[in-house]
């Protein structure tokens, strides 16, 4: 019965070693797959960092884009400006020389006459 005993005890111990030894693998396994999962997990806050300051800057070029659109808007609104202003301008020198052509076409009939 000792001898029974003593390897029963035996034949635990070595159960409790393997038993330990694989929960120490377990345990060792689950801490790697945290500082893995951990890693990601900071790894995906670097990449959310970058699409933030990516879509900052893009969101940035994007108002740039459109306030040097607008400013190009307000130019040719300029230019159209100074078209219409040179039209009137036009009609202003062809009616002052209507006036003239017609004052010369008078004096010449007076002067004919």
């Amino acid at each position: 019965a000792a001898v029974v005993n003593e390897r029963v005890v035996a034949a635990a111990a070595v159960v409790n070693e393997r038993v330990v030894a694989t929960a120490a693998v377990v345990v060792k396994r689950v801490v790697a797959a945290a500082a893995v999962v951990d890693e990601r997990v900071v790894a995906a806050a670097v990449v959310n960092e970058r699409v933030v300051v990516g879509a900052a800057v893009v969101n940035e070029r994007v108002v740039a884009a459109a306030a040097v659109v607008n400013e190009r808007v307000v130019a040719a609104a300029v230019v159209n400006e100074r078209v219409v202003a040179a039209a009137v301008v036009n009609e202003r020198v062809v009616a002052a020389a209507a006036v003239v052509n017609e004052r010369v076409v008078a004096a010449a009939a007076v002067v004919n006459e």
